[in-house]
């Protein structure tokens, strides 16, 4: 969503973008709910919310190019804190420098910094602006005029940017470094990697972390996900497989009880079970593994630091 700075400053729009309007006004008609949700949606109202008394459209006329500049980081400085400044959201920040770890930005970085919250976007072979527009929940309009467009034509590899649009939650906490949490307040026992087995003493590969608390301690969901399996054997016992976005899996090991079923879905932090002993244990635990696209992945390299 576009958030206007007070007070507002009328930009006067070139007489392509003025085409573009009067081009995308014969394909949207103002009378359509769908559009003015849209313009709604643009113009920095809830949906729910009337835009004026007397019903009129936002004054889209208002609406500027889009832009970069260039800003460089100031040691002590974070991304949250130059979004803030900027009255930009974080997410467009992050998207305009394909950032893919925001803890890896440091004093001396030079960034891009746009002009108005969205995200920058290349057009794919079988593409349409109309497509584009719907998918991100955005007025076609906006691109047209933040992009200065003369039609609604466009073609493969060509850089647009999408103003209002938002990177998906799950996307933006990964690089924030938030995408995964612990899955209980436990003790570190054992890490990922070689390690002497508890009970023969053979060297075997733990792919897992092992996090000791009490009996029935809850044990929650480590991101947002699907619950794949709810399953037992004599090695892990009982335990919860949930599948995420992006190829991710979590498993959650040695299980006392479930507290969700296969198919459910769940949000980051719900709980899912709670630590129990069962299966191949020397004591109350949760075996916590995380794979990507079916590879064991070492987990402390998700979780955040504690």
């Amino acid at each position: 969503v576009l958030v206007f700075s007070v007070p507002l400053i009328v930009i006067a729009i070139s007489s392509s973008g003025a085409f573009a309007r009067a081009r995308v006004a014969s394909l949207e008609s103002a009378e359509d709910p769908v559009y003015q949700r849209d313009m709604r949606s643009y113009a920095g109202l809830h949906p729910i919310d009337t835009i004026s008394p007397s019903g009129d459209t936002p004054p889209l006329d208002l609406a500027e190019l889009f832009r970069f500049e260039t800003y460089t980081v100031k040691a002590g400085e974070t991304l949250s804190g130059i979004a803030a400044k900027q009255a930009l959201s974080i997410g467009s920040i992050i998207a305009a420098n394909r950032i893919r770890n925001a803890k890896r930005v440091h004093a001396g970085t030079i960034l891009k910094i746009p002009n108005m919250d969205g995200l920058p976007y290349t057009v794919r072979n079988g593409d349409n602006l109309s497509r584009i527009a719907s998918s991100y929940g955005i007025p076609l309009e906006a691109i047209l005029d933040a992009n200065d467009l003369g039609s609604a034509d466009i073609n493969p590899g060509m850089n647009l940017f999408l103003p209002g649009a938002r990177m998906s939650g799950s996307e933006l906490r990964q690089i924030l470094g938030d995408a995964f949490v612990y899955p209980l307040r436990g003790i570190l026992t054992s890490t990922f990697g070689w390690r002497n087995d508890p009970f023969t003493g053979v060297r075997r590969f733990h792919a897992a972390i092992d996090l000791a608390a009490p009996l029935g301690t809850p044990v929650h969901a480590s991101m947002d996900g699907r619950v794949s399996v709810v399953g037992y054997n004599s090695v892990y016992g009982k335990y919860i497989i949930l599948t995420h976005q992006d190829g991710y899996q979590t498993w959650y090991a040695h299980l006392n009880e479930y507290r969700t079923e296969k198919g459910s879905s769940v949000k980051q932090g719900q709980r899912i079970g709670d630590v129990g002993n069962t299966g191949y244990s020397t004591g109350s635990h949760v075996h916590f593994a995380v794979f990507k696209n079916g590879r064991a992945m070492n987990p402390l390299s998700f979780l955040p630091r504690r």
